[in-house]
């Protein structure tokens, strides 16, 4: 049976190069996942892990709880304390360091600002001894006010040379100059993993980051013949309350840590592709074997009257499916690193700068890989492979007709039963609102429905397309269909999985910049959003305009990471004395009091905690911990979206909480009567000195916002495309096989006068037919899904649900043409079959 199985694979080449392709996608996309995750892990343990190789004791203020990707900066510490810290027997070389905000601009004037990465302003080790990884690439350390050491990538991106003037923003807002004076590396990496660094020594660090007399952690380097696990609990004897010493690998692990979770969303999304990827490969090995063994009923007929058992019947196909499945894996594997090495590349053009490392593939990968490629195609096949073993050895008498089938009477009524109940769960979502869970329970009930009721559907295309004239084209396709409403139906169902996801995602999306638009449109009065390049917005900013008699308001905005009740949450703190002239604040419960000690919180954040007006509330703040506050109103969801946090507090508070002084946006009102073009030049004239600061008005807001969102989309929509390529190859392969079926059937077709050029018609309108089957389905699935999403989703801001239907459309259209692409090739086959050997096959 393994030398039949092996022959059968060989002796049609083109159907198995098919069947692998499909496979090997959506093993690649598991493999390349696991390789970029391993890889981006082992790049970043290297890479901190380097810069703190020389460090032995860390002293730093300890944090109200452990979730270092969310904790800001940290409380600084008296500086005093390194001499505390120096004086411990044991101790080499104690150092203090302070990090902060700087933005360096480049020649032009202009923030070379990382997508998304901070910009850093750092003191630089005087100690050779603690320097690790850090390394002058070119020149020597920074001393004194005027200079300064910038990392190598923003030195080569800007053209600085050393001995060139370089401006820098920093915390009071303006832009000061100070001389290149060295290039710094980390390694053999550019940048700290994409961050902007500006280096200064000690003394000028502290001054120009706002942190004279205050070090942020104290670096500690053990005498030779000391442990560094005893070094460490003899300082920390000597630390004062809520100061804690860590052994250097702790806080190098931390810090790789923080860098793998923020970019572990990378992964989390290639899994799920690789999910649907596979979820349609299988329909689509399903559905070739399916057919395999309809078309060798007789072959197997045969080696059941010669002797073979079931066991051996089902072992052949299982062994079929598996070579495929192994070949698929092994190809999977190789693409899977070429994947995540294009991935690397595309967050290098987006700013975030991965560490070099040579490719990560562990055991681990390995397995995976073979395991999902095997498994797959072997439990796909498994189906098809025990409905072989039914055939009775009779049937080797009988000759080779083409595939018909029909369909159970109790698959007919229960598909429109369970694909009903689905859609009534995705109505009810949609309806009801806030109800995740349920809606993904109906998505998977509706598609449940639509595979058991996909013959029918397709029985119900044919119908419809069988219209037409007599001999015509389309009614012969029509009656292709439905002479094998199973097979098309899996075959456009492998279709559908990707179109409903790119459906659903993109009413999603668009639900999303609808809402922006709507709380933009509903809750904004400000006539003018400064938004920021960077980590933040100089307090002097705002401060600059607040004696222009052309504006009316100017209320800045400041954010932080807490725990709310427990729950993690972003704080934003703010002045609500001119609150009503930027913003409609609605009707909220209580009065909005800001005052020390109080909170105002969002109506669904209320109801989730439990909470009313004049209750207390527990909030902790990483850098101090828990501060109990009292809440005094309630507001509803647009104020809340447009402040972008449901948890407001005073700036008194915030200032004692948080160490960072710096704004994440502005929003700022023109006096009554004010021309709003001349009110928007005055601004940009008063922020000159914040070239970090961008001006946008309300419509601005919005476009830039749904830039954003059709960026995403458009990733999400290109990902996607592989599955719709494997769908495209499933239906190729059903087409070549189905021509192969029936060469007997067209070479009579041919005999009776049918052109070579009819024949191609009507294999291309029945790959139309199944490809509009799958997407007209898909599309209808993944609007109701993403309509019942978006509405399970206002607690991230979607207000606004909007079906896209002229993009919708557009889908439909692409689906068409791929059903005519698909067709090409077996359409041609199919044109040139000989009539003389068609109507003379057995």
């Amino acid at each position: 049976m393994l030398r039949v199985s092996l022959r059968n694979l060989l002796s049609h080449k083109l159907r198995l190069l098919l069947t692998v392709a499909a496979v090997t996608i959506g093993v690649a996309f598991v493999s390349g996942t696991f390789v970029l995750s391993d890889t981006m892990n082992k790049a970043f343990d290297e890479l901190f892990s380097g810069i703190r190789g020389n460090t032995d004791v860390v002293v730093r203020s300890a944090s109200a709880y452990d979730e270092p990707a969310f904790q800001g900066e940290a409380r600084p510490l008296d500086q005093g304390l390194v001499d505390t810290v120096a004086a411990v027997p044991g101790v080499a070389v104690a150092e203090g360091s302070v990090t902060g905000f700087a933005l360096i601009l480049d020649k032009d004037g202009a923030p070379i600002q990382p997508g998304g990465a901070p910009t850093l302003g750092t003191s630089v080790s005087a100690s050779t001894d603690l320097t690790g990884a850090f390394t002058y690439r070119d020149g020597r350390s920074p001393q004194g006010l005027d200079e300064v050491t910038i990392d190598a990538r923003s030195a080569e991106g800007a053209g600085y040379d050393l001995g060139d003037e370089v401006d820098i923003v920093l915390t009071d807002g303006g832009a000061h100059t100070f001389t290149l004076v060295a290039v710094t590396g980390f390694g053999d990496s550019d940048s700290l993993a994409g961050a902007t660094l500006a280096g200064f020594d000690l003394p000028t660090a502290q001054q120009v980051l706002g942190k004279s007399g205050q070090v942020d952690e104290i670096a500690v380097l053990a005498e030779s013949d000391v442990r560094p696990e005893d070094l460490r609990s003899s300082i920390a004897d000597v630390l004062p309350p809520g100061t804690e010493a860590l052994s250097g690998a702790e806080v190098a692990g931390e810090q790789a840590t923080a860098m793998q979770d923020g970019l572990a969303v990378f992964t989390q999304v290639l899994l799920v592709f690789a999910a649907v990827a596979l979820l349609v490969g299988s329909f689509v090995i399903w559905n070739t074997f399916n057919v395999l063994v309809a078309q060798r009923r007789r072959e197997i007929a045969l080696l059941r009257a010669v002797g073979a058992t079931r066991r051996q019947v089902l072992s052949g196909i299982l062994l079929e499916s598996a070579a495929i499945g192994l070949l698929a894996s092994a190809l999977g594997i190789l693409a899977g690193m070429g994947l995540a090495i294009g991935i690397r590349q595309l967050l290098i053009l987006i700013g975030i700068e991965v560490p070099t490392t040579a490719v990560a593939l562990e055991p681990r990968t390995v397995v995976a890989a073979l395991a999902v490629g095997v498994g797959v195609t072997t439990l796909a096949a498994a189906i098809p492979g025990w409905a072989a073993t039914r055939i009775a050895p009779i049937e080797a008498l009988r000759d080779a007709t083409p595939t018909t089938d029909g369909i159970r009477l109790r698959r007919r009524v229960a598909g429109p039963l369970v694909l009903g109940a689905g859609v009534l769960g995705l109505v009810a979502s949609a309806v009801v609102g806030d109800q995740l869970m349920l809606t993904a329970l109906a998505s998977l009930t509706a598609f449940v429905g639509l595979v058991l009721a996909g013959p029918s559907l397709a029985q119900g295309t044919a119908r419809i397309a069988g219209h037409g004239r007599r001999g015509g084209s389309w009614r012969m396709a029509a009656r292709n269909i439905a002479r094998a409403p199973r097979r098309a139906a899996a075959t456009a169902l492998a279709l559908t999985i990707g179109v409903t996801v790119v459906a659903a995602v993109t009413v999603t999306a668009t639900s999303m910049g609808e809402s922006v638009q709507e709380v933009v449109a509903g809750s904004n009065r400000a006539d003018f959003i400064l938004t920021r390049t960077g980590a933040g917005i100089s307090p002097a900013a705002p401060a600059a305009l607040r004696d222009l008699e052309a504006l009316d308001a100017v209320v800045a905005l400041k954010y932080a990471g807490a725990q709310v009740e427990g729950t993690r949450s972003v704080v934003a703190a703010l002045d609500p004395s001119d609150l009503e002239l930027v913003m409609d604040v609605g009707d909220p419960v209580g009065v909005i009091d800001l005052s020390p000690g109080a909170v105002v919180m969002g109506t669904r954040e209320a109801a989730s905690h439990g909470v009313e007006v004049g209750d207390t509330v527990t909030v902790t703040f990483p850098e101090t911990g828990e501060v109990t506050l009292t809440l005094t109103a309630i507001v509803g969801e647009g104020p809340t979206t447009l402040i972008g946090s449901a948890h407001w507090v005073s700036l008194e508070d915030f200032a004692a909480n948080v160490t960072s002084t710096l704004d994440g946006s502005v929003l700022v009102s023109a006096a009554p009567g004010a021309d709003l073009v001349a009110t928007e030049q005055l601004i940009g004239q008063r922020l000159a000195d914040h070239p970090n600061v961008v001006v946008n008005d309300p419509a601005e807001l919005v476009a830039s916002n749904q830039a954003s969102v059709d960026q995403l989309l458009g990733v999400v929509t290109a990902l996607l495309l592989l599955a719709v390529v494997i769908a495209v190859l499933g239906i190729v392969n059903t087409l070549v096989l189905s021509v192969l079926e029936r060469t007997r059937e067209l070479g009579l077709m041919r005999a009776v006068g049918a052109t070579r050029r009819q024949i191609r018609a009507i294999v291309r309108r029945e790959s139309v037919l199944m490809a509009m089957l799958g997407a007209v389905t898909g599309i209808a699935l993944g609007t109701l899904v993403g309509v019942a999403i978006s509405r399970s989703l206002g607690d991230e801001g979607i207000t606004q649900v909007s079906v896209p239907v002229t993009q919708l459309a557009v889908y439909l259209l692409v689906a068409a043409a791929v059903g005519v692409i698909a067709a090409i090739a077996p359409a041609r086959r199919a044109s040139k079959v000989d009539v003389l050997r068609a109507v003379v096959q057995e």
